[in-house]
């Protein structure tokens, strides 16, 4: 073969290979940068979440400094204040657990004889171990060579105090130097807000200043919005937590009520993972199972709450995030930087959605992260039909007829899924038994859309029925004017659909028994053109009062097509269900008249005949 035909193969393989190394070097970077890269994510993350409240003062005639510095000091108190906090319930909690000994070894024991109740199981001889572990009575496992001899026990040098604090003040200092980097930056970002989005306008707007402009200003008040009101809720959540437990008498519930507001920021599983703590603590220094239960109801009652009631009423429209998106996102930001990156995943996530959305070269990210349908109805519908999934294909066709009339989910939905299938057949993509299994399908699915919700009648009274004859070349357009009879009301209309591949020979005899005042020759591109010309020629010299409709289903006007049927005298040339059947119930009274009685003892061959 040519060469010019394996360049694009090769070319996508190269788009493939350096995709893979550019993904895999901003991976590489963000985990051996995270030292420099968390501290900016923080300040990043606070900007959002503090910059509408510096714009709220100075609109009301703060200046932009003294804005900043009265909302940086009270962040700093409030930080200040939590942390110590935090911290004395920390060094208390340490101090007092073990006095509580006495109980968590019965509730340990009470496990243990719950768990434990079919003796002889390993997993009873687990918790057994487990027991006697914490009982302080383990098991003296003996040596191979002589079993009564103990164990040797090797003594050990404690390390010196001064190994002691460097491992204790290296962590410390790394932690302390981030906080004061990200403290930093978040003062210059919001002091240098407007000049820092004019940069990013200059390296994304390429020309496009005024459209990257909206963009931007659009995201900025997007994320501030819905980061500070994510932050809002769930310290209202910690602080619901800590007095509710404070009620109940639970100690160390501000300890508590800060995990579950930090844990909130993790989509979805972050509650459940919150209410861990605090119920181990309940059940350990309580009696009975009646205050763990108690904080398990307030944990997950308020989570209900929340989900269901005040974030749809306070976030208003989503930023878009799927779920899968939400978890894999955490369990990647988690595994690239630790506890922080849990917790600022959902905020990352957020920015590098909205980013794919404004910025085309990343509008793969958009795809990937979004919850908005990457495929229309019509594609998904065929899509499944394509694959042999008949059912994921009636579902679909079912939630659309909850929103939307039987006419348009025939013309949107079930007619281009033939068209598509037809097109595919002639490019080789699809085999004959694939459009079979189409068309089946949805002759299938015409027959029970149609039970479930008929098409509507036009008003007026029924009148005399006019006769139409519906005729078609292959199964493929034989399903297509089958959906135009499903539409046609059998109080109104009297339908025969001629078989598909009908001979204009025996499709005129069919004329002349049946004595339609109407026929409708249906096609689907590509192809067809020639057939339904020969057969409307046909039709016009042997009965030239007959009225005749082209049915090109196509969705829009083949003007070369259609130029010719009008040229050559045809009634009328549609491209829609809709516009076929408006059509023909304008009409409806003139054909009836034009529809003579039948004889008598003959009975109709109502192949596809709508019924009520």
């Amino acid at each position: 073969m040519p060469r010019t035909f394996r360049r694009p193969d090769s070319d996508r393989a190269l788009a493939v290979l350096t995709a893979t190394v550019v993904v895999s070097v901003i991976v590489a970077a963000l985990y051996w940068a995270r030292v420099v890269l968390i501290p900016v994510a923080l300040a990043v993350f606070f900007t959002f979440v503090l910059s509408p409240v510096v714009l709220f003062l100075q609109r009301r005639g703060l200046g932009r400094i003294l804005s900043v510095v009265v909302v940086m000091t009270a962040t700093v108190l409030a930080v200040g204040a939590v942390a110590l906090v935090v911290g004395r319930q920390i060094a208390q909690l340490t101090q007092t657990l073990p006095d509580n000994e006495v109980k968590i070894k019965q509730k340990v024991a009470t496990l243990k004889d719950w768990v434990s109740a079919n003796q002889g199981s390993r997993f009873a001889d687990l918790m057994s171990d487990v027991y006697d572990l914490i009982a302080g009575t383990p098991k003296a496992e003996p040596l191979p060579g002589d079993p009564g001899t103990p164990p040797a026990v090797v003594v050990e040098s404690s390390p010196s105090w001064v190994v002691r604090a460097q491992g204790f003040l290296s962590p410390a200092a790394e932690a302390l130097g981030q906080a004061a980097f990200a403290f930093v930056l978040l003062l210059f970002m919001l002091l240098k807000r407007e000049d820092m989005r004019n940069r990013m306008i200059r390296l994304l707007g390429h020309g496009r200043v005024t459209t990257t402009t909206k963009a931007v200003d659009e995201t900025s008040r997007r994320i501030s919005r819905y980061l500070l009101v994510q932050f809002i809720l769930n310290a209202s959540f910690g602080l619901v937590i800590t007095l509710g437990l404070l009620v109940m008498g639970i100690g160390y519930a501000p300890l508590w009520g800060f995990i579950a507001f930090l844990m909130r920021y993790v989509p979805y599983v972050g509650t459940w993972i919150g209410v861990i703590p605090a119920a181990l603590f309940t059940f350990a220094v309580t009696d009975g199972w009646g205050m763990t239960i108690a904080v398990l109801i307030l944990f997950l009652g308020l989570e209900v709450i929340c989900n269901n009631v005040l974030e749809p009423l306070l976030y208003g429209s989503s930023l878009g995030l799927s779920e899968v998106a939400q978890l894999v996102a955490a369990a990647f930001w988690a595994f690239l930087w630790g506890p922080v990156g849990l917790i600022l995943s959902g905020p990352l996530t957020t920015c590098v959605l909205v980013l794919g959305k404004y910025v085309p070269q990343w509008r793969f990210l958009n795809v990937l992260l979004g919850d908005e349908p990457v495929l229309s109805p019509r594609v998904a519908f065929y899509q499944r039909l394509a694959a042999r999934d008949q059912d994921e294909a009636a579902d679909i066709v079912d939630k659309e007829l909850e929103t939307r009339p039987l006419e348009q989910v025939f013309d949107d939905i079930l007619l281009p899924a033939v068209a598509l299938a037809k097109r595919d057949v002639g490019e080789m993509r699809l085999s004959n038994d694939d459009l079979a299994f189409v068309t089946t399908s949805v002759h299938e699915l015409v027959d029970e859309t149609a039970e479930i919700a008929p098409a509507e009648a036009p008003a007026g009274s029924p009148g005399p029925r006019a006769r139409a004859l519906l005729v078609a070349k292959d199964a493929a357009d034989h399903a297509g004017v089958e959906l135009l009879a499903r539409l046609l009301d059998a109080n109104l209309w009297e339908v025969e659909v001629a078989p598909a591949n009908t001979l204009p020979s025996d499709m005129l005899e069919q004329v002349e028994k049946f004595r339609p005042a109407v026929v409708v020759i249906g096609s689907f591109p590509p192809g067809g053109l020639t057939h339904t010309r020969y057969l409307y020629k046909r039709l016009r010299q042997k009965f030239p009062d007959l009225k005749v409709v082209i049915g090109r289903w196509t969705g829009s006007e083949e003007s070369i097509a259609w130029q010719r049927f009008r040229d050559a005298g045809a009634d009328a040339v549609v491209s829609t269900l809709a516009e076929a059947r408006t059509f023909l119930d304008g009409w409806r009274a003139v054909f009836a008249e034009a529809s003579p009685p039948k004889a008598e003892g003959r009975k109709a061959k109502a192949i596809g005949t709508v019924r009520a």
